[in-house]
């Protein structure tokens, strides 16, 4: 397979993956709202945004910093010096994951207290122990990642999200029978995150063990550099995983800025403590999760992008930096802009399909844009650090989030839930906007607008007919069928978006906004797939 195609197979193999994942995790959503209700979700989501907090800053971003070394030195033949750069992160997240456990453990009440519920403290506990596995599996992660092989990777992020899922519905569904309440069923499904960890832990441990010539240094090879002492992988891991780190940071301090502003901005505003609660609940067990959907395909392109073009520069090929860079947008421009605007059309059938009423539409609706600058912000900051500029998109996202925190305090008020979520896309689109800014001015790099953006738009506009046209049409005629409204939204949305979806891809290859290359890439199925597509004229 050549260098271009390993690197759209890796991003393509995450993205799969990570979709599954967060169907995964929108389908226990659904379950787990009807289960507990929209309070015993937020408290649920209480802890999360600590939790993610805590497992960035101990893994401080090495997962990241290791896939581009690694890259490095396999792509100049030192794999003993890969081998010490896994070694080194492995020892350093092992003691930080501990040390970030105990203080969550130890630290619950008091991060209960600033969160404005109290009874949020047994899910924080709860999850607490994943430290002690996640951090570990992330270094295992960045280096098959630095080799440039995604599957280890995106099968033990399905493991981790099965058994995670089925942790979560099991305890809460048996902790609630069993008279523990909504706080009580809360922390079982927080648990969920220390089950999963350790599946996706083994399973990483299986491929390590099958595929162990990665890890084993052979003499046949001479290595092209000279061997580095441990200090010095252990400067150069924290020097470049401490901005990566910051600026992973921001997404859960966005999340925290809402854990720690919205329901105590609602109680002030008259709400009580179990209403507060209750709408907390709405935005971020409804409009968060669906916005997260499509930009998990954002992450896995920035994943898969660092390795490539970490070893695309350590040798010297300039054209495929630039080829890269320019995949990246524009695969990212192809899933983020339809996903945003179908999203904002088919709010309502979907929030009702899932949730059982149309409660969170609007803050939905106000979150949808944030899908598509939340996505080019993830791309483009993994260029700019795959590059080297690794504190701009850091100071960026930065930017964003004090921009989310006044503006909570100024539509919250007014608006409510909406107006927390009408200031996250705000946030997105400022740190988007400074990242494009510094994109070009860093690289030169001047994208192709007629393929990155015109192509993908003109797309849009015929999903958004379809889209437009079976909500219009179909819902009457599924009314007739059945006056049960969940069953009406479920064949409405599900309707709606297979037939945009059909739509977009067609205008896609007719437009040829998606090439027969693009297509051959995907795994397994792609070549043939081309080659029909090429027999139908649809592609060239």
């Amino acid at each position: 397979m050549s260098e271009r195609n390993l690197f759209l197979r890796g991003a393509l193999i995450l993205g799969i993956a990570g979709i599954l994942s967060k169907l995964l995790g929108s389908v226990y959503t659904i379950f787990l709202q009807n289960i507990i209700g929209d309070r015993g979700i937020g408290l649920y989501q209480m802890a999360y945004p600590i939790y993610s907090t805590l497992l960035i800053l101990s893994t401080a971003g090495f997962p990241v910093a290791v896939s581009k070394f690694v890259a490095e030195h396999v792509a100049l033949g030192d794999y003993a010096g890969a081998k010490k750069v896994f070694r080194v992160s492995s020892l350093l997240l092992t003691l930080t994951g501990v040390g970030f456990f105990l203080l969550l453990y130890f630290g619950a009440e008091q991060f209960a207290i600033w969160f404005g519920d109290r009874e949020a403290v047994y899910a924080i506990r709860t999850i607490a122990p994943a430290l002690l596995v996640v951090p570990l599996m992330s270094a295992f992660r960045g280096y098959f990642q630095g080799w440039q092989r995604m599957e280890p990777t995106a099968t033990s992020q399905l493991a981790e999200q099965f058994v995670r899922v089925g942790t979560i519905l099991v305890l809460a569904t048996l902790l609630l029978q069993w008279g523990y309440g909504e706080a009580g069923a809360a922390a079982g499904a927080a648990f969920g995150a220390f089950t999963g960890g350790l599946a996706g832990f083994l399973t990483i441990l299986i491929f390590a063990w099958n595929r162990r010539h990665y890890f084993r240094h052979d003499p046949r090879y001479q290595n092209k550099v000279a061997p580095q002492g441990t200090w010095t992988v252990v400067k150069k891991l924290c020097w470049y995983a401490l901005p990566v780190s910051l600026g992973a940071l921001v997404v859960p301090l966005m999340n925290n800025v809402d854990v720690i502003t919205v329901v105590n901005l609602l109680k002030k505003c008259g709400f009580t403590q179990e209403q507060a609660t209750e709408m907390f609940g709405l935005l971020t067990g409804r409009a968060f999760k669906l916005m997260l959907l499509p930009t998990t395909f954002a992450s896995a392109i920035g994943t898969a992008l660092m390795p490539a073009i970490s070893a695309a520069i350590a040798l010297r090929d300039k054209r495929l930096v630039s080829y890269r860079m320019e995949m990246a947008m524009r695969m990212t421009m192809l899933v983020a802009l339809p996903s945003s605007v179908g999203l904002a059309l088919l709010a309502e059938p979907i929030d009702i399909m899932l949730f059982k009423n149309n409660e969170g539409t609007q803050a939905i609706v106000a979150i949808a844009a944030a899908t598509l600058f939340s996505s080019i912000q993830l791309t483009s900051s993994a260029i700019l650090q795959g590059v080297g500029v690794i504190y701009i998109p850091v100071r960026n996202l930065f930017i964003g989030a004090l921009a989310k925190l006044g503006l909570n305090f100024l539509l919250v008020p007014i608006l409510g839930i909406n107006g927390a979520a009408l200031a996250t896309v705000i946030s997105y689109l400022i740190a988007t906007i400074l990242n494009l800014i510094a994109l070009y001015q860093r690289t030169g790099v001047v994208f192709d607008l007629r393929a990155m953006l015109f192509r993908p738009l003109f797309a849009t506009f015929f999903l958004s007919v379809a889209a437009y046209g079976v909500v219009q049409y179909m819902t009457p005629y599924f009314h007739s069928i059945t006056q049960d409204g969940r069953i009406v939204a479920a064949l409405t949305a599900m309707t709606a978006m297979t037939a945009a979806g059909l739509v977009y891809g067609i205008a896609l290859m007719v437009t040829g906004a998606v090439t027969r290359a693009d297509i051959a890439a995907v795994p397994k199925i792609g070549p043939r797939l081309a080659g029909f597509f090429a027999k139908l004229g649809m592609i060239r």
